[in-house]
Parts: structure tokens; C-alpha cells; sequence
């Protein structure tokens, strides 16, 4: 996949892209309306006001930045919030993990292609990815965004990554624990 497609890919998903990440939490100051970018995952959950689910491994790859609190835009709900973490210091491997309390996806990632379903901490998770069309890799390829969503108890999960096997991602998810 050549970069800029890379990029394009990325910044659909919002939740996993750089600048869409930066620009969401910049955009309200930090604490303001329990909105901004937090330290930790205690902080985040305090501003959140939900209780958020933590990654217990993330195949060895450190948190890109800070814990980004948000507001759940797509859903037009001013008390529901985002809460989105990126792990990976690279464009060529990523996790991400994003939950609201909308109960509903915040954003749209456009075209994907179903690859399944699995169980993550007893429920059923959809796996998807931008794979296997439009001249995009073959969803084979650890070189494609795979995205695993799953609802539970009224929060919205939205694992994501980048560089790593299905594998990787299944078990990032039924690694989250909770936040104590």
C-alpha cells in the first residue's frame, strides 16, 4: 500500500490517524468540560466519566502520546464522550483503542470488508478491514487496518491496528481490563 493511501486509510478511521487525533484533542482545552489529552488512564477516566477498559499487552509497543478525551461528535450527544489510545511509534505497526458511551460508533471508516467475528471478554466482536478492494492489499497481508468493534454494557469498543496479525488485535482486545 503506498503511503499516501496510508494516510487517506488513516484519517478515515479518525480515531488512528495523527493529525485527526491532534486536532480533536487541541481543539477544547484540557479539563475543560472533561475534555482534552490526560497523562493517564485514571485521569481520562475521571474526565470521561464512564468506566474505561485499559490494554494489559500491546505487542511491545509504547503509547504515542496521551490519553485524548473527546466528545462522541457523530452522535450530535453532548454528554457522550470518546476516549481514544494509540500504541506505536510508527506509520508501519499501530494499536488503537477507542470506547465511548454513545453505544454507537462515533465516526464512520467507510468501505471494509467483513473478516468474521470473535469473542472478546464474552461478547461478540465484528472484525473488519480496508483490505481486499479498490486495489487495496489482500486482507491476508499484516499491511492493512484491521478494525474489531463490539458493544458492551452501553460502551462502544473500537480496536484498530496497523501492521500487525489478526491475532495481535484479537488478543490486544480480550486483553483490556478495567481502569482501577
Amino acid at each position: 500500500m503506498r503511503w499516501k493511501q496510508m494516510v487517506a486509510t488513516g484519517m478515515a478511521l479518525g480515531a488512528v490517524s495523527a493529525a485527526g487525533l491532534g486536532t480533536t484533542a487541541l481543539a477544547v482545552p484540557a479539563g475543560a468540560a472533561g475534555f482534552g489529552m490526560f497523562n493517564t488512564w485514571q485521569a481520562a477516566q475521571k474526565a470521561a466519566k464512564f468506566k474505561l477498559l485499559r490494554p494489559k499487552t500491546t505487542d511491545k509497543l509504547p503509547r504515542n502520546g496521551k490519553i485524548a478525551v473527546t466528545r462522541c461528535e457523530a452522535q450530535k450527544k453532548s454528554r457522550a464522550h470518546v476516549v481514544i489510545a494509540v500504541y506505536g511509534l510508527t506509520p508501519f505497526h499501530m494499536l488503537s483503542i477507542s470506547q465511548n458511551n454513545s453505544g454507537k460508533a462515533c465516526s464512520t471508516v467507510g468501505k471494509v470488508k467483513t473478516l468474521g467475528k470473535v469473542k472478546v471478554d464474552g461478547t461478540t466482536a465484528q472484525l473488519t478491514g480496508k483490505c481486499g478492494f479498490d486495489h487495496l492489499r489482500s486482507c491476508t497481508s499484516t499491511k492493512v487496518f484491521l478494525l474489531l468493534t463490539w458493544r458492551k454494557h452501553g460502551i462502544y469498543y473500537f480496536a484498530t491496528s496497523f501492521g500487525e496479525a489478526r491475532r495481535t488485535l484479537i488478543g490486544f482486545a480480550a486483553g483490556l481490563r478495567p481502569v482501577g
